[in-house]
């Protein structure tokens, strides 16, 4: 028996390409229902090699998600035609006219990414037609430029489930988690084999909390929004709720030259593309 109080399968509809989007049992644990432009940059995507991963909106062309969200099991890059991009949507289960639906047209992976650490844990999609703007359902981030103090109050953005006493009840709408910036260093000394870099920021609980806030599987990816900044990328330590295992993410403000330069380049990297491939 699963030691978390919910588990959620959604199936929704298939693609162009007939590839089923089979989501993941968990998503977030806890937190609270959003509303439609409370966080209008948070997005998703799916692909055959992904059930589901957190993407942001940049502008009208490109979403921002992990490496980890675009490369397949050799680490080579997917083909970005198949990676569909979904953004202003609430409720995973139901068809909306705020929802705004893309395919992929090119995907930059940061060449320094490092498959053993998550380092460099990021890439930049480009979408074959833009989002249509202005839109309060999706508009852009505002990124972070400036640290994040330890004990700083944050938002995760996400989709999940929620479950009240001994009744399992189920939610496929957007859900915010509050979690607070931990320490880097004291972060590393709970998981050795997973440091947290400078370029990383770790944020929710590290003692055991089963019934939430926390996020769980389906939320990699997912936007950490710090004084309503998009600040990181939930990279790892997606514990649902464990203790010992803080959730990690990529450190947004360390990227913003790299991103900016991925928004204007006109050269579309090779198929299969590995950036474990860069010396």
């Amino acid at each position: 028996m699963l030691p978390y109080p919910l588990l959620l399968f959604l199936v929704i509809g298939a693609s162009a390409f007939q590839v089923k989007e089979q989501l993941p049992e968990e998503f977030l644990l806890g937190g609270m229902e959003t509303s439609f432009g409370q966080f209008p940059a948070a997005a998703y995507i799916v692909s055959p090699e992904r059930e589901l991963c957190g993407a942001t909106v940049l502008d009208a062309n490109h979403v921002l998600t992990l490496a980890q969200c675009v490369l397949n099991a050799t680490h080579n890059t997917i083909n970005p035609r198949l990676v569909r991009v979904h953004a202003g949507v609430l409720d995973l289960d139901s068809v909306s006219p705020h929802r705004q639906t893309r395919l992929g047209d090119v995907i930059f992976v940061h060449p320094n990414f490092k498959a053993h650490s998550l380092e460099n844990d990021v890439a930049v999609i480009r979408i074959q037609q833009p989002f249509i703007f202005p839109s309060n359902e999706v508009e852009p981030a505002s990124r972070r430029t400036r640290i994040v103090a330890n004990g700083a109050s944050c938002s995760l953005v996400g989709w999940g489930s929620i479950a009240t006493g001994p009744v399992q009840v189920v939610n496929h709408v957007q859900r915010v988690i509050s979690l607070t910036v931990k320490d880097r260093d004291m972060c590393s000394s709970l998981r050795r084999d997973m440091p947290v870099f400078e370029n990383m920021i770790c944020a929710g609980y590290t003692t055991n909390v089963p019934n939430g806030p926390a996020p769980c599987q389906g939320s990699l990816g997912s936007g950490l929004y710090c004084h309503g900044d998009l600040t990181g990328l939930l990279s790892f330590g997606i514990n649902c709720g464990a203790a010992n295992n803080p959730p990690t993410f990529t450190q947004v403000r360390f990227y913003n030259p790299w991103i900016e330069q991925q928004l204007v380049r006109n050269d579309r990297p090779p198929a299969g593309f590995s950036p474990l491939d860069v010396v």
